[in-house]
């Protein structure tokens, strides 16, 4: 088909049509020659040729049409500008020959478009329900147009598999199922993501070789890549790159370290091979048959000085799959990953009867600096009351996972929970500082530190007088206190030494303060800033009085519930313990679930979560409120399974799948000695729901309910111990086993309630984002009781969304809820507003040119 375009352009256009030779079309520089011999302004050749080809050796050349592969930003950046004119183009042979045709840039960033439709070409992005997606989502790419073929020549199967009805065009009109991904950019370009067989699945993950690619040949000395997964050794399948490099320099630097820096670990190839040239095949297309087998080397560094060091060099290769590996050799390096890692600690642990955890395989990837970390390694249901306590009081699960983050990361303002209020009226200070001391002194959480003792940290409880006073006092002018809202909001916490709370006071005028109280999360949750608003008024009023708060004590606090839940527990060697029953349970309901969600990002995922978020509003009208809770009577679920099912069937419409973990948090106060105490109680869920096939919302919520209760009826194992027993890779660019949280609140939130004052709140708080996306709702009543709707936010990761994208989402769930209060089908329900409907469907594929009737020979 690109012969006869050829051809055809010639004859169109009066122009004259210069063909290679076979010899000329095997050696650049005889081609080169050609070209500039011949005088040709206008070539169409295929992307790989110009990498190859100096465009400064073909000054005359002043158009050059390129398609077939796809264009990299690289090869666009050289020939884009210069005065002369790229165009990136589009079309399978079925819709002979383009159907997309876009001038690039001179200044490209990023991967360019295909461009636009062709006259009288239409191009529709879909789902599996034949609907269009949204733009930025990933779909697959449907051509319909005069140009399309009737169909494959004597194929009859075949043409009705991939010919199908349009349900856009007229009666019996057809479009072409191409079998390539896309996207829809905000201004109607169209973005080649690959082919639906080409996009692979390694150890979990989900990924696109082409992003891959994107970032080796963004190395200054790559000139061609191409990534693939192989699978040389069954089951055993690893990413491997193929590089040319630029011109004739080697190439310097370790490639691998290169993509390590800019990718997830788990995108990173297991081997990179430098080849002179790519084959190719006769069409000049890659022939990636022809790619050849990579060596993972093992070569280098010093021999093995201990026996201990010998040991683990042969771990190192049996698990890497090599037949020897130095001391001094990385094993990330070495095409290791975290599954292959928790394959290497379960070994050394038989190997060496010693304990060794991943965190230090991470810190000490080589045989030798294992080595040395293994020399010095160490080998029913009760009701909660106080414990007799140990000389060290270790951190419950939840703290620890926390505490574990806080030494990745350092001190962050991610785990803060920050309340900022206005208090009007005549506020006594001294009692107020006192009320803080107080509260110190009823919550031993709150006057908590976590030292380390050989590795292992512990709740040290200071004593109040240790702690001193918490609440400082300064002046601010009106104009300050935004920023300095948001410097102490934002501020993190050392928890080696630093309690966990913290308040600011700030007089901003006659009878006006601004209260900014910090508590972390090792220290508190959501259900406890209601006690600690509470402890707080009541101790502030007695002190008022000239007086103690004459509360009645506390029956436990936050280290005898640390105490009593690993009794609770239980010994997970033991199989009739309740830590290893709900364990086993959690290991079959999240089997094969996906690690990593895929959602319409507007960027990549960077190497480490910077926890920035941005919030948007989210609103659901009264009625669809009403409307949705007398859907949940009637099926017998609650509304919060009717939002989670109307948030998975979101996920998997904007390109998710049809397998969709998400999290949410239960209070985790099983005992009612819990209630009044401030601390960590909160756990995590994770829910997955099956939105395969088209059933009805009502069919969907079935399946939500039986995962729901089945989850609830096994809350007790923390979170954290289940991240640590299923073992997913783990990274610090996402969160372990979702990465979406919905949470349906139903916690008073904070009343501090001072005598003679006034108390609103603040509105500028910290935006924190601990997932990709975070939805938080709340229901609103009438004075009956009746619905009054539901009001929240969400907030997404700027690493990965646009503000705009994040508010968008809001709306499109709002659009969802108010869809699924009728027992539809999933595939009724229209994602897309109906301005966005209009544009992908009908104003994308407007060209403004008249088709003409009949084939060319007609014409003449």
């Amino acid at each position: 088909d690109g012969s006869v375009l050829d051809v055809a352009v010639a004859l169109a256009s009066g122009g004259r049509l210069v063909v290679a030779s076979e010899a000329e079309r095997a050696d650049v520089g005889l081609l080169a020659d050609l070209v500039v011999r011949e005088g040709v302004e206008v070539a169409s050749v295929v992307p790989s040729l110009l990498g190859v080809v100096d465009p400064a050796g073909m000054p005359g050349l002043r158009r050059v049409l390129v398609g077939g592969e796809l264009l990299s930003a690289e090869v666009a950046g050289v020939w884009a500008g210069g005065g002369r004119v790229l165009v990136n183009t589009y079309g399978p042979t079925e819709a002979t020959v383009m159907v997309t045709a876009g001038q690039v840039a001179g200044h490209v960033v990023g991967v360019p478009s295909v461009g636009g439709p062709v006259a009288n070409a239409r191009l529709y992005v879909l789902d599996r329900f034949l609907e269009p997606v949204p733009p930025g989502v990933a779909g697959e790419l449907y051509v319909a147009g005069v140009q399309l073929a009737r169909g494959y020549h004597e194929r009859p199967g075949l043409t009705g598999e991939r010919f199908v009805a349009c349900p856009f065009g007229g009666a019996g009109e057809r479009m072409y199922r191409t079998g390539d991904l896309a996207r829809w950019t905000a201004d109607g370009q169209l973005m080649f993501v690959g082919r639906a067989d080409d996009q692979v699945k390694v150890r979990g993950f989900r990924v696109e070789p082409a992003e891959v690619e994107a970032v080796l040949a963004a190395h200054p000395g790559v000139g061609q890549v191409v990534v693939v997964a192989r699978e040389d050794v069954p089951g055993d399948k690893r990413l491997v790159a193929y590089v040319v490099p630029e011109g004739d320099s080697p190439l310097d630097g370790d490639l691998r370290s290169f993509t390590a820096g800019r990718l997830p670990e788990y995108m990173v190839p297991s081997a990179v091979v430098v080849l002179d040239r790519l084959p190719l095949s006769v069409n000049g297309k890659l022939d990636r048959a022809a790619l050849p087998a990579p060596e993972y080397s093992s070569a280098g560094g010093r021999g093995p000085a201990t026996v201990a060091e010998e040991l683990v060099c042969q771990v190192f290769a049996e698990v890497l799959g090599l037949e020897w590996v130095g001391v001094e050799q990385d094993f990330f390096e070495l095409g290791g990953h975290s599954l292959l890692a928790m394959r290497l600690v379960s070994r050394l642990r038989v190997v060496f009867g010693a304990e060794v955890g991943v965190r230090a395989l991470f810190e000490a990837s080589t045989p030798a600096g294992l080595a040395a970390r293994i020399a010095g390694a160490d080998g029913a249901r009760v009701g909660l009351t106080r414990w007799e306590r140990p000389e060290r009081v270790l951190l419950s699960f939840a703290q620890r996972r926390l505490w574990f983050l806080a030494q990745l990361e350092g001190p962050s303002a991610t785990y803060n929970i920050p309340i900022a209020l206005r208090l009007e009226g005549a506020l006594d200070v001294p009692a107020l500082r006192a009320a803080f001391g107080d509260v110190l002194e009823r919550h031993e959480v709150l006057r908590t530190v976590f030292p380390v003792v050989d590795g292992e940290p512990y709740q040290q409880v200071l004593t109040a007088g240790e702690v001193g006073d918490v609440l400082r006092a300064a002046r601010a002018a009106e104009w300050e206190v935004a920023d300095l809202v948001a410097e102490e909001t934002g501020h993190g916490f050392d928890l080696a030494v630093e309690v966990p709370l913290r308040a600011l006071l700030m007089e901003t005028g006659a009878d006006v303060h601004v209260l900014v109280v910090v508590v972390h999360h090792v220290a508190g949750d959501g259900w406890s800033m209601g006690p600690l608003a509470q402890d707080i008024s009541v101790a502030y009023a007695a002190r008022c009085d000239g007086r103690a708060p004459g509360w009645e004590p506390l029956p436990v606090q936050y280290a005898d519930y640390t105490l009593w839940q690993r009794e609770l527990l239980g010994d997970e060697g033991d199989p009739g313990s309740v830590l290893a029953g709900q364990v086993g349970f959690w290991r079959d309901a999240l089997a094969g679930a996906p690690q990593e969600l895929a959602l319409p990002l507007d960027r990549p995922r960077p190497a480490m979560a910077s926890h920035r978020g941005h919030t948007a509003s989210l609103v659901v009208p009264t009625e669809v409120h009403a409307q949705l809770t007398a859907l949940a009577r009637e099926q017998g679920v609650t509304l919060f399974m009717v939002v989670q099912a109307a948030l998975a069937l979101l996920l998997s419409r904007l390109g998710a799948g049809e397998d969709i973990p998400v999290g949410t948090a239960v209070a985790g106060r099983t005992d009612q000695a819990l209630d009044d105490l401030v601390g960590f109680f909160v756990n995590t869920l994770v829910l997955r729901t099956d939105v395969s096939g088209d059933p009805t919302f009502g069919e969907l919520l079935e399946r939500v309910r039986e995962t729901s209760l089945a989850a609830l009826e096994h809350q007790d194992v923390p979170f954290e111990r289940l991240v640590e027993v299923l073992a997913p890779d783990r990274s610090l660019a996402r969160h372990p086993l979702f990465q979406v949280m919905l949470t349906l609140q139903n916690v008073d939130g904070a009343g501090l309630e001072l005598p003679g004052v006034r108390v609103a709140p603040v509105g500028a708080q910290l935006s924190a984002a601990k997932f990709d996306l975070d939805l938080s709702l709340g229901e609103l009543v009438d004075g009956e009781g009746r619905p009054g709707g539901l009001r929240g936010s969400v907030t997404g990761s700027v690493d990965l969304f646009d503000g705009v994208s994040v508010q968008v989402f809001a709306e499109r769930l709002v659009r969802v809820l108010s869809a699924v209060a009728g027992d539809v089908r999933l595939s009724e329900v229209e994602v897309l507003s109906e301005g966005e409907r209009g544009r992908v469907l009908v104003g994308w594929n407007e060209s403004g040119v008249v088709g003409v009737s009949g084939v060319v020979p007609g014409l003449f």
